[in-house]
């Protein structure tokens, strides 16, 4: 596996393993499906605590940067799609809806609630670096080709072309 699945696998273990779990339906006039809760809005992000609230909109502008001109390969395009769609969303969602009493138990697990928000965004920007980090290996490549061949096929100072026999 490469090391950017990895992380996205990680980060989407964390937010499950920290969700809770819905309240029960209530009895009703037959089946009642329950509905996804909703992504998280402005006014959610604004709820964050600092330092996780700033680093949570710089990710959703860098996300938002990324998309409007995708990386050249669908994989990533992708990657970048869900996080801004689902990752960084359920992310959001899972801190906000701790309970009190979810609160009180992490802490005294020795797991703060804002250092595991923070453990997460991290995690998230990592793999988004990497993402765009490798559009930019590809740009490297390519200046690299178009230097080797220059120097390969680019005439001397006397105007002939040189191709070396090998």
């Amino acid at each position: 596996m490469t090391p950017l699945l990895i992380l996205a696998l990680a980060a989407v273990l964390i937010v499950l393993a920290t969700r809770r779990a819905p309240p029960p339906a209530e009895p009703g006039p037959g089946p009642t499906a329950a509905a996804p809760a909703p992504a998280p809005t402005a006014d959610d992000l604004l709820r964050l605590p600092e330092p996780a609230r700033t680093r949570a909109w710089a990710l959703l502008c860098s996300l938002h940067d990324a998309l409007r001109e995708p990386p050249g390969d669908a994989r990533s395009t992708f990657l970048l799609q869900q996080t801004r769609d689902q990752y960084l969303p359920d992310t959001v969602s899972a801190y906000l809806h701790l309970t009190p009493a979810a609160r009180a138990q992490l802490d005294r697990q020795g797991q703060p609630p804002e250092t595991l928000l923070l453990e997460q965004l991290t995690l998230i920007e990592g793999g988004v670096t990497e993402v765009l980090r490798r559009d930019h290996a590809a740009a490297d490549r390519l200046l690299t080709q178009g230097r080797f061949l220059r120097e390969r096929f680019s005439p001397p100072a006397g105007g002939e072309l040189r191709v070396e026999d090998r």
